[in-house]
């Protein structure tokens, strides 16, 4: 798979909307957050889409005209590969629809945002995993006999993905973390007291 492709899916980060230094009321900020961070996920569901239809056309293709049987292996991984993220991109539109249209408290749509930020930190170590097994098994086919070349071209599709993955990953979380101050400050605001949760907004 070119490197060239994972980039420029990658770079397409530098086109998310950045929030403005704007003096809002407390719900509107809240609102304003969370509606950036479906904005994040929305926009890597489109990213995973992207890589994972790829791979399905690359590693179709691959799999169809390759002659050596390690190449041949290594692109119909790809493809499986590619089938697995076009998954879970259209999940993460369901997903991320289903939160537009319902409504949620303050201390919901902040638990939400801390979800997604553990969502893409756990991911990006179970890439590590998958790259240390994609690398291993790749290893192994390299003095295996009889088998050699499927554990060879399957693990260094495997190594490749978990590359990407662990990109993907921690790109969205570095998306997510950059508001990580503006929510603190906000939910902050929030006074549990004896009588109840109190307010207080400073202009």
């Amino acid at each position: 798979m070119p490197v060239k492709y994972l980039l420029l899916i990658l770079c397409s980060f530098m086109l998310l909307p950045r929030s403005r230094g704007q003096v809002l009321s407390f719900p509107d900020s809240v609102k304003k957050y969370d509606q950036s961070r479906l904005k994040i996920n929305r926009t890597g569901a489109y990213i995973l889409g992207a890589w994972g239809i790829v791979n399905i056309a690359a590693g179709t293709i691959g799999y169809a005209t390759e002659k050596q049987d390690e190449a041949k292996y290594f692109s119909g991984m790809n493809g499986i590969w590619g089938v697995l993220a076009t998954g879970i991109s259209i999940g993460g539109f369901v997903k991320t629809n289903a939160e537009i249209r319902h409504k949620r408290t303050y201390q919901q749509s902040y638990d939400q945002y801390l979800d997604d930020k553990k969502l893409y930190l756990v991911s990006g170590l179970v890439d590590l995993g998958l790259i240390a097994g994609g690398l291993g098994m790749s290893s192994y086919g390299s003095s295996a006999k009889g088998n050699g070349a499927v554990y060879s071209g399957f693990g260094k599709s495997i190594a490749l993905q978990g590359v990407f993955f662990l990109l993907f990953n921690n790109l969205m979380l570095a998306e997510h973390q950059s508001y990580s101050g503006r929510w603190y400050r906000l939910m902050d605001e929030l006074r549990v007291t004896n009588n109840g949760i109190g307010f207080s907004h400073s202009f």
